[in-house]
């Protein structure tokens, strides 16, 4: 019997985590990319211990240990005065939860991912190749590039995030709704804010409507941050552009004073801003031999940072479904669907009321106590390794 033929669409996070973890099954999926190259793009992220332990099963334990920056605290603040209102212990997650709380550039999760999949297949990944079409058959499921070329695969995996082509082909679904918040990202060398003293850990100063998170990576040579703002619209075509630091110190305008001695520091004064689209959740992920994961199934709002850790759970629960099936990917697909769909589901609705819970934040709310978020709802025990397929 010849290998199946599995096609990923893809290259960021979730879908090179799926090809590696498919890999690792047996298989030899190529991953197909739109992008002309592949480069260290991107900001800080969180990957939280139920993540922790998915990229350690995939073999990057070591290099995640070696690169990424754990928080021993996460402070919430009062966005007014700064005054610490809620202090989160994370020197013990490994202790607790059985892997650490890390902290890195996007960039070099990317870059990790990337070359253990090239160390399985140096030519696994195609950049320059978008996808135009899915056409599922009775045999194969028929991929159009952009280009023009045909493919056929026994198995697609859609990981091409938010607007996933794979989705709107094949699944019926609305178009992604803006939720009434924009975010803004930076990266300030720590030397530029060395005067503040910041710590190791990381910081969250929370108002009405609006957030202002920071934390250090790359061994705290940079410290990354992010805000969040509730508004009216979003009319910009493109999900992401570059902006005017001083939009966001306009929008935080009464928050303390370290917050704007970090957005001072910002190069050329400049950042990127994006607006945050929202899904309702897929019943089902599966159609036929397609099959969806991370953003294209369940597009994440950033609350609980647990975007990227899903797609990381998503990619290795696929692939031991894969490895336990013994090669009937239809059982593969079944058993993957079973496993995650309660889950995520779960996590997707939290994640969209963590807006609405923003929206009408009182500082005092934020105390020991009355807080729902990703620690007090457990969702840092969840082991993608071991979890039942």
């Amino acid at each position: 019997m010849s290998a199946p033929r599995v096609v990923v669409v893809g290259a960021g996070i979730g879908g090179l985590a799926v090809a590696l973890a498919l890999q690792r099954a047996g298989l030899r999926p190529r991953v197909l990319e739109q992008a002309p190259t592949l480069g260290d793009v991107g900001a800080g992220i969180s990957i939280s211990p139920n993540a922790a332990k998915g990229l350690a099963f995939l073999g990057l334990g070591e290099a995640l240990a070696a690169e990424a920056c754990i928080p021993p605290l996460q402070v919430t603040r009062h966005f007014r005065t700064g005054e610490p209102l809620l202090t989160i212990d994370r020197s013990d997650s490994l202790e607790r939860y059985g892997a650490p709380y890390y902290q890195l550039h996007r960039g070099d999760l990317h870059a990790m991912l990337l070359a253990a999949v090239r160390a399985h297949d140096a030519d696994a990944v195609d950049v320059a190749s978008g996808v135009q079409g899915v056409r599922p058959g009775d045999a194969a499921v028929e991929v159009t590039l952009g280009d023009g070329r045909l493919l056929q695969a026994d198995l697609l995996v859609g990981a091409d995030g938010l607007r996933s082509t794979v989705r709107a082909a094949l699944f019926a679904d609305q178009p992604p709704q803006f939720s009434g918040y924009v975010a803004w990202r930076g990266l300030v060398p720590a030397e530029a804010v060395a005067d503040l003293a910041l710590g190791p850990g990381s910081s969250v100063s929370a108002g009405p409507g609006r957030l202002f998170v920071r934390y250090p990576v790359r061994g705290g040579r940079l410290v990354n941050y992010v805000a969040f703002a509730r508004t009216g619209r979003w009319e910009a075509e493109s999900w992401s552009l570059r902006c005017e630091v001083t939009e966001v110190q306009q929008a935080l305008q009464d928050f303390h004073a370290e917050v704007h001695a970090v957005l001072r520091a910002t190069p050329d004064g400049r950042c990127n801003k994006w607006g945050l689209f929202a899904r309702e959740p897929l019943a089902r992920w599966v159609q036929g031999r397609v099959v969806l994961l991370g953003d294209a199934a369940h597009p994440m709002m950033p609350w609980f940072g647990q975007g990227a850790a899903t797609a990381i759970e998503d990619a290795v629960v696929l692939g031991r479904c894969a490895a336990a099936a013994g090669g009937d990917l239809d059982e593969a697909l079944r058993r993957y669907e079973a496993a995650r769909i309660e889950r995520v589901t779960m996590i997707h609705r939290e994640s969209l009321l963590g807006g609405e819970r923003l929206s009408g934040t009182d500082p005092d709310n934020l105390r020991p106590g009355r807080v729902r978020n990703e620690d007090t709802l457990g969702l840092f025990s969840y082991d993608p390794a071991t979890v039942p397929v």
